[in-house]
């Protein structure tokens, strides 16, 4: 109620006794100039794959927060699944842009650097030079083969360049190849039609 009366008296307008409920309709300006820029943008250049990143990003650094509060042997990140779409979609470039900047945004989120982490955005970069290799139209099959060479790259670097246990390495390896095989089979083909 408090709040309705502010939105009155800065718009300086008294509210009639049947309306206090209710408050005048009011669009920000700098949404609508949003809007127009994004349109205009939109004519020269193909902005869909940049909005995109955006959202694997903010999306990704959502299920990632978890580890600003404690660090589990688990990863389930959208990095992988992000990449490979990405690459599909509008090439090596955005998929590489994608396997970077999905983990790193996270990094920054959590206040979080390890070296781990840069071995892990490279077996994300590896899932999107194979995506360009093989090339398929199977969307789901194509997911989950490179997922799987992912992990088999990632399990090489845990187990002998990260010096990481036993079980954190299959710990790490079988969350993240369970998480994408229920990312790929379940939201792969719906995500793919809305990237334009």
């Amino acid at each position: 109620m408090l709040n309705q009366q502010r939105m009155y008296k800065k718009l300086g307008k008294q509210p009639s006794k049947g309306r206090k409920k209710y408050l005048p309709f009011v669009i920000d300006k700098r949404i609508i100039l949003g809007g127009i820029i994004f349109i205009l943008v939109s004519f020269f250049i193909n902005i869909f794959p940049i909005v995109f990143l955006i959202l694997f990003s903010i999306a990704n650094t959502a299920i990632l927060s978890f580890k600003r509060y404690f660090d589990a042997p688990v990863d389930p990140q959208l990095c992988t699944f992000a990449s490979i779409l990405m690459t599909m979609q509008y090439g090596l470039t955005y998929g590489l842009i994608t396997a970077f900047l999905t983990r790193f945004v996270s990094m920054i989120y959590n206040k979080k650097i390890k070296i781990a982490y840069f071995f892990m955005i490279s077996s994300y970069m590896v899932a999107a030079l194979f995506t360009e290799v093989i090339n398929s139209d199977n969307v789901v099959l194509l997911g989950i083969i490179v997922t799987i060479i992912s992990n088999i790259y990632m399990v090489f670097i845990r187990k002998y360049v990260t010096q990481y246990s036993n079980f954190e390495v299959i710990s790490y390896a079988l969350s993240d190849l369970i998480f994408n095989s229920v990312m790929f089979i379940g939201f792969s083909e719906i995500t793919l039609f809305f990237m334009i």
